[in-house]
């Protein structure tokens, strides 16, 4: 029931970490795991999986942030930074009831245990994941942040049994409004970005930071997208005719 969700855990440093969080991810009914660089997978990660050996020996071990996101629609990054994601902050709850009645693939980011997950790294999510933990003492662990979070899941995904209501039926219920996923969004931002600069509009990376922001906040569909696109490209074409008239 919870294929098309993914946890993706950035650069974990301790390999014990990964046996935790694939416990956690398991007692909830959670399958999909994703290691992005991970400094090691060993003996110590299938002892503290108690039981869950079978997540961390299937999990896909990939090199970067965009390979474990790129057929994902909706990017939801963890982070204790609050300044500036104010928009687009969800609790763990929210996050929940947000996912299931989502359509496509999705990840739920963790970072670094020390450092969290890099700016440009947070720039791809679409929304931002904080638990309001105790402001005195808030610090979580890897395996107790991802307990929380697929605990929610579970309980939403209950709630939506109980009321006849399901995540595979929120995901197939209008495949005309399939959302782009993050590596359609990433050649679309490259795209925009030629064009912008060969305009003079953009002249630093500040504007493409905003601009990436406005367009994970819309949540762009597939067909949408394609418009842009075409609209990116009618601009080329008229610049490439105005160079060629001069």
């Amino acid at each position: 029931m919870f294929d098309h969700i993914r946890i993706v855990l950035i650069e974990t440093s301790h390999s014990g970490n990964i046996g935790s969080a694939a416990r956690a991810m398991k007692t909830m009914g959670l399958s999909q795991l994703y290691l992005v660089s991970p400094k090691s997978v060993d003996k110590q990660s299938l002892a503290l999986a108690a039981g869950a050996d079978d997540i961390v020996t299937n999990a896909h071990i990939v090199s970067s942030f965009d390979e474990a996101i790129a057929d994902c629609s909706l990017v939801i990054g963890a982070s204790a930074r609050l300044r500036h994601l104010q928009s687009t902050l969800l609790g763990p709850r929210e996050c929940a009831e947000k996912i299931s009645l989502y359509q496509g693939n999705i990840a739920i980011v963790f970072g670094r245990e020390r450092v969290g997950l890099r700016n440009e790294e947070l720039l791809k999510c679409h929304y931002h994941l904080t638990i309001p933990a105790n402001p005195d003492y808030s610090s979580l662990n890897l395996a107790m942040a991802v307990q929380l979070v697929s605990y929610e899941l579970r309980m939403a995904f209950l709630a939506n049994k109980e009321n006849g209501f399901s995540f595979s039926l929120a995901n197939k219920s209008d495949e005309s409004k399939k959302h782009a996923n993050a590596q359609e969004m990433e050649y679309f931002f490259k795209h925009t970005e030629r064009v912008y600069k060969s305009l003079g509009f953009i002249k630093n990376q500040g504007v493409m930071q905003k601009l990436r922001r406005l367009y994970n906040r819309a949540s762009v569909e597939e067909n949408e997208l394609n418009i842009l696109h075409g609209m990116l490209s009618a601009v080329e074409k008229r610049l490439e005719l105005l160079n060629i008239d001069s």
